[in-house]
C-alpha cells in the first residue's frame, strides 16, 4: 500500500508541471548602467521599458515601478522575441501593451502593461518562438496560452 501511495504522489507531482521538460534558450543577463537589451534600458539605476533616443526617454517616459534592480534580468539571444522577456524576484515582464508617440519628429515607444500575470519568476524560462514557461503554464508574447 505504501508503494502505491508513493507512486501516486510522484505521478501527481509530475502531472502538475506539464511544461517542465522544455529547455531554456538564450541566457538571462543583468543590465549594466546605460545598457539596452531589447525593449529594456537601464539608466540611473532605473529600468525603462521603451525604445527611442535616451534623452527623449528620460524626459518623457516613466521608469518601471517596483522593479527590483538587483534581481532584474533580460533574456538575451539572437531571437529578438526573447529580448522582450525580463524578470526579477517578483515578476516576469513582457511589453505586451505599447504606445507609439510622435513618430514624425522624435518618436519613441513605451510599454504601459508589462507584468506577465500568474508567471513564477523563479522557474520562468524562455523556450523560443516568443514562448516562455514557468513549468506550469505556457506563455506566448506575454499572454497565457
Amino acid at each position: 500500500m505504501r508503494h502505491v501511495f508513493i507512486f501516486v504522489t510522484l505521478l501527481l507531482l509530475v502531472a502538475c508541471k506539464p511544461y517542465g521538460d522544455y529547455k531554456e534558450r538564450g541566457h538571462w543577463r543583468q543590465l549594466k548602467e546605460n545598457e539596452r537589451i531589447g525593449f529594456y534600458w537601464r539608466h540611473n539605476d532605473k529600468i525603462y521599458a521603451a525604445l527611442g533616443d535616451s534623452a527623449v526617454l528620460v524626459r518623457y517616459v516613466e521608469p518601471m515601478k517596483d522593479v527590483d534592480i538587483s534581481t532584474f534580468y533580460v533574456n538575451k539571444t539572437i531571437d529578438k522575441e526573447s529580448e522582450n522577456y525580463a524578470k526579477d524576484k517578483n515578476h516576469v515582464y513582457y511589453p505586451w501593451h505599447m504606445i507609439a508617440v510622435d513618430a514624425d519628429t522624435f518618436g519613441y515607444e513605451y510599454a504601459t502593461e508589462l507584468i506577465v500575470k500568474g508567471a513564477f519568476p523563479s522557474s520562468f524560462r524562455y523556450i523560443g518562438d516568443g514562448k516562455g514557461t514557468d513549468g506550469y503554464t505556457m506563455y506566448k508574447y506575454g499572454w497565457r496560452e
